[in-house]
């Protein structure tokens, strides 16, 4: 359903399951977040776009970034990675802020 789109807004929750482990959350909170039905990883998200048809992408928004279990820069750098793109054209959604409009 996501593929042809011209811009995309991408959970990238956690960048690994060691960061999540290593997080100070209760258990039952990681045991959910890193679950089957949890949130998007870095990596569970660049298979996703990778599964996609990009041909029209146009931009890449990287979203719900955890401030204890992920980094802007790790998700830019999961996301770039798939695209063959620099890491700076992937934007990052601020929980604060979100992101600037984007332009299509």
């Amino acid at each position: 359903m996501l593929s042809g789109c011209d811009a995309l807004v991408l959970e990238c929750n956690h960048d690994d399951v060691r960061m999540l482990a290593g997080s100070r959350y209760p258990q039952s909170l990681k045991a959910r977040i890193g679950g089957n039905h949890g949130h998007l990883n870095n990596d569970a998200a660049a298979e996703i776009l990778d599964s996609l048809d990009r041909s029209r992408l146009r931009h890449l928004v990287a979203a719900h970034l955890s401030q204890q279990n992920n980094l802007p820069e790790l998700a830019q750098a999961a996301m770039a990675g798939v695209l063959g793109a620099a890491p700076t054209e992937v934007v990052v959604a601020s929980q604060a802020e979100g992101f600037e409009w984007l332009s299509l």
